[in-house]
């Protein structure tokens, strides 16, 4: 009779990269399904997002009858229309560190979102809230809403962390591929063996990156609301969801062999469109493929256009 050969899953120890020095950050995320990367960002940076965030949570207490999931969602609007959505998610730091995973060809979806963990002793519409919004999400991983298996999921913390209100991880649960489901929880049925991780060293301006079938959760209250951003990053390469196509994408980067299929100007590869000319596209197909990357003089013209409109 052939024996089932079982591991015995170990508590992991914490672990923080810095920007420094990614050693070992590969086969530390391939192994565990996730990383802790610390000074991708400048600290005064962090503290005007949070600026942002508090200044539109001023106007919005006013209004009684909003629920927080509409208010949310109307901050990230805000915020996608502000220079430091560019600062977060075109940093070269971040595009450094995802071409770890991903090589040059990476892809940031059009999918970003504030997200509040709220105080202890919050009143009971704000309760209720978390509950009808799953605001609050108990363990779960995105593949089951839709992301792919070769998707990365990105978490910034920003404001009012602390030990007590933190994430969880259930490190390995990715590997077995998607944890079985039943009304949005882990299906009761199967034997749960999953060690949790508790993320309770994190700092404001932490970045968490996880895999898109890494088991996981939010953990605890404490007299701070926890206040933090996701969103998600793949390759051009790779496999995507229809969620995720519906979603659309910006290329963050791309490598000399996509950079030569642009360069030709079509899928069919037209023979000789550019014989005896310079082989090139349209300047403003280029730059729209580059919409955050612009030419120097479109820039320029840009934020006068900003200032006196």
């Amino acid at each position: 009779m052939n024996s089932v050969q079982t591991r015995k899953i170990e508590p992991i120890k914490k672990k923080i990269f810095k920007k420094e020095n990614y050693s070992g950050i590969e086969n530390y995320y391939k192994k565990h399904g996730f990383c802790v990367v610390r000074r991708l960002y400048d600290n005064k940076k962090i503290k005007e997002v949070e600026k942002i965030f508090l200044k539109c949570q001023k106007i919005f207490q006013k209004y009684k009858d909003t629920d927080n999931q509409s208010f949310l969602i109307a901050c990230d609007k805000i915020f996608e229309k502000t220079d430091l959505y560019d600062y977060i998610f075109k940093n070269k730091n971040l595009i450094k560190l995802l071409k770890i995973f991903y090589g040059n060809d990476i892809i940031h979806f059009n999918f970003t979102k504030f997200q509040l963990n709220e105080k202890k002793n919050s009143s009971q519409k704000k309760s209720l809230d978390e509950i009808k919004f799953q605001l609050s999400k108990g363990i779960h991983n995105d593949h089951w809403t839709g992301s792919s298996e070769y998707t990365t999921h990105y978490w910034l913390g920003f404001s009012g962390i602390d030990k007590g209100n933190t994430l969880t991880m259930y490190p390995g649960s990715h590997l077995n591929g998607s944890f079985p489901v039943l009304n949005r929880e882990p299906d009761p049925k199967i034997e749960f063996k999953y060690k949790p991780h508790k993320l309770d060293y994190l700092k404001e301006g932490d970045v968490v990156l996880f895999h898109s079938l890494l088991l996981h959760k939010t953990t605890g209250k404490t007299n701070k609301t926890r206040v933090g951003i996701i969103s998600k990053f793949s390759s051009l390469n790779y496999k995507w969801t229809n969620q995720e196509k519906d979603l659309g994408y910006q290329p963050l980067s791309i490598g000399p062999i996509r950079e030569i299929i642009r360069l030709i100007g079509n899928d069919a590869l037209t023979p000789f469109r550019t014989y005896g000319g310079v082989a090139g596209i349209d300047r403003s197909i280029y730059e729209n493929y580059n919409e955050r990357q612009l030419d120097k003089s479109t820039n320029k013209i840009l934020n006068i256009l900003k200032k006196n409109i």
